[in-house]
């Protein structure tokens, strides 16, 4: 039997696990610290208790109680944190819904979770307008409402399994999937990070995760609660390496989490001279972490790194290894299980797996989920009671384990390594994505008969394709594009493939089961062959004979020509956008890198990341090289 289990005490009291009483009592004991810091803002303690008490007020009076949903649709900004306590403190739980998502889906999130109320700003609330009986309410209304400095909750209606926040994460059946986290799993998670990875009023915090990821949870609650203070990364920028290594610099953060892929490109965009010895301790995660990388950082950096691991429906991480410095370092580890944290490694019949030998991981603890919101069957599926679990009969009774999906092993010191997934479930750039919500969706196009996504490659050329069936009479050249335009307007740019291809049928195996192998197989050969031919060396693009730039350049054509060569696609439209086509942190230093050559231009790595359409991005680009070549 091979279990992996660590615990620690808990409190005896409800309010000891309400983030809303913890915050109350932190922010008593220091008003006048500095909580957040955003641009040229500072807001103390105080200030901010006096504005999130005021918003919890506001909630309150048009309704919201305990066991409501609030919907949080704000920039990351100090709006965004102070909507966030607020409705935490109104006694709902948040729903952060991102401000890129398209406006269908959003408006679909909306009506999945039924809210009370939707907390935005004045520019933003006519996207809810269509929604009937939904309470909207912007900062403008909520600082006119008078101050209330008394806690607004009454205490009697407050337990420690309220839900405080709804993560929703992609779903097989084309609906997302919205955990319920509660402040008991929130808290335990925050006491665990501050049991390992201390901090205090000396320390500052990055808040740069968008708010569809459960981190930022963590970015937000953790310091607050520990009295350290919260610098917000500008709204948009979150990818630019540059402002986020401006911000370590001059705001002197001591902690930061980078998803794996964000730290890779944070480091091969900054000066390899470049130090990072203010920083103190660093958190990854969300893929898989190469030790080369490791060695890269602890290069940089005195600060520690961790690796963390977990599904959102165990609140943020249920497992954390601090890498070794070690030279020699060949396999990272995802790490022994945190406190309040039980973890059984299964086989496909629920028996414990044989010491060292691969299994799925099944958590329980504290920090697991209370569940899938209005899914009671994929709750029922996911998330199961000890007595489901016959053949584990040291499970505690009461206890509730989530079903990962994921393939890890046991080291002999209780480390586990992650050895990938068991279903279907990938991860594209860090997020994780279900095909299967993406074939449901595709099914949704006009003319389309059949549809199904796989993923195909690896590491950051990772990427999804589509193949569909068109219905009968329909023509198949114009399927694609559709298609695509489509699912623009119904899914995330991260969740449209990056190839659409058009099909006569589906293969299937010798059972009748769609034959997914092949269609990898398809997908890879085709984005082989589609792949225009690595360019020849040239001169700078542009160039007249006597070493100038050309004033009648087209800059449109070279950003579409290097677009093409790095993303492997056959052509690019005015319109199209870098990260919709497939583009990622590691492609955008390559377009970047090309880019400065030919154009003989000092380009930003925002450049990209702010203006990621072709047209935008020429625009840009023509602004730039006006200011002159560079030398």
């Amino acid at each position: 039997m091979t279990t992996v289990q660590a615990s620690a005490d808990r409190p005896s009291t409800d309010a000891d696990h309400r983030l809303d009483a913890l915050l109350l009592e932190r922010w008593e004991r220091d008003p006048a610290l500095p909580a957040i810091v955003s641009g040229e803002t500072v807001l103390t303690v105080g200030e901010l208790r006096e504005r999130v008490l005021r918003t919890a007020a506001v909630l309150r009076a048009h309704g919201v109680r305990a066991g409501d949903r609030v919907v949080i649709h704000h920039d990351r900004s100090v709006e965004f944190v102070v909507a966030v306590l607020g409705a935490m403190f109104a006694g709902a739980a948040h729903v952060a819904l991102g401000l890129d998502d398209p406006p269908q889906r959003t408006l679909r999130a909306v009506q999945d979770c039924a809210p009370r109320a939707v907390l935005t700003n004045s520019a933003l609330r006519e996207r809810f307008s269509d929604v009937p009986d939904l309470v909207v309410l912007t900062d403008e209304e909520c600082a006119t409402y008078p101050p209330t400095l008394e806690p607004v909750r009454d205490a009697s209606d407050a337990s420690a399994d309220d839900a405080v926040a709804v993560i929703h994460t992609s779903g097989s059946t084309g609906r997302p999937k919205a955990s319920l986290i509660s402040h008991r799993a929130l808290v335990s998670r925050i006491k665990a990070l501050q049991t390992t990875h201390r901090m205090d009023e000396c320390d500052r915090m990055l808040h740069h995760t968008v708010c569809t990821f459960d981190m930022h949870l963590g970015e937000l609650y953790w310091p607050l609660l520990a009295g350290a203070t919260v610098v917000i990364a500008a709204p948009g920028r979150h990818r630019d390496a540059d402002h986020l290594a401006e911000l370590i610099r001059d705001q002197g953060i001591t902690t930061v989490y980078f998803g794996v892929s964000q730290l890779e490109l944070f480091l091969l965009t900054r000066d390899p001279a470049e130090r990072y010895d203010g920083l103190r301790q660093v958190l990854t995660g969300g893929e898989v972490l190469g030790p080369e990388l490791v060695k890269r950082f602890h290069a940089r950096s005195t600060a520690s790194l961790t690796n963390i691991y977990g599904p959102s429906e165990c609140t943020i991480y249920c497992t954390a290894w601090v890498l070794p410095r070690d030279p020699d370092l060949d396999t990272v580890l995802i790490g022994p299980a945190i406190q309040d944290t039980e973890l059984w490694i299964l086989d496909e019949k629920g028996t414990p797996v044989a010491d060292g030998e691969p299994g799925e991981l099944y958590i329980g603890g504290a920090g697991v989920a209370l569940g899938y919101l209005n899914r009671p069957e994929l709750t029922a599926e996911r998330f199961l009671d000890a007595e489901r679990l016959p053949n584990v009969p040291s499970v505690s009774p009461h206890c509730r384990l989530y079903r990962s999906g994921d393939l890890v092993r046991a080291r002999p010191d209780g480390a586990l390594e992650f050895l990938g997934r068991a279903d279907r479930q990938v991860k594209i750039r860090g997020i994780r994505i279900e095909p299967g919500e993406i074939e449901e969706t595709a099914k949704r196009c006009t003319g389309v008969g059949q549809a199904a996504v796989v993923a195909h490659g690896s590491g950051a050329e990772k990427r999804l394709a589509a193949f569909v069936v068109p219905e009968e009479g329909v023509a198949p050249g114009s399927l694609p594009s559709s298609v695509r335009e489509a699912l623009l307007t119904w899914l995330p740019p991260y969740m449209v493939p990056s190839a659409i291809e058009v099909a006569d049928e589906l293969p299937l195996t010798p059972n009748g089961k769609l034959d997914r192998r092949l269609l990898e197989t398809w997908a890879a050969k085709r984005s082989a062959e589609s792949a225009p031919a690595r360019p020849v060396q040239r001169a700078p693009v542009g160039e007249s004979v006597d070493g100038d730039l050309d004033a009648d350049l087209d800059v449109e054509s070279v950003v579409s020509e290097v677009w093409c060569e790095v993303l492997q696609v056959s052509e690019v439209g005015r319109d199209d956008d870098f990260f919709d086509l497939g583009g990622d942190s590691f492609k955008v230093l390559r377009v970047v890198e090309t880019l400065r050559e030919r154009l003989r231009a000092d380009i930003p790595l925002a450049a990209l990341l702010l203006e990621p359409t072709a047209a935008d991005f020429s625009e840009e680009l023509r602004r730039i090289m006006a200011q002159g070549p560079t030398d």
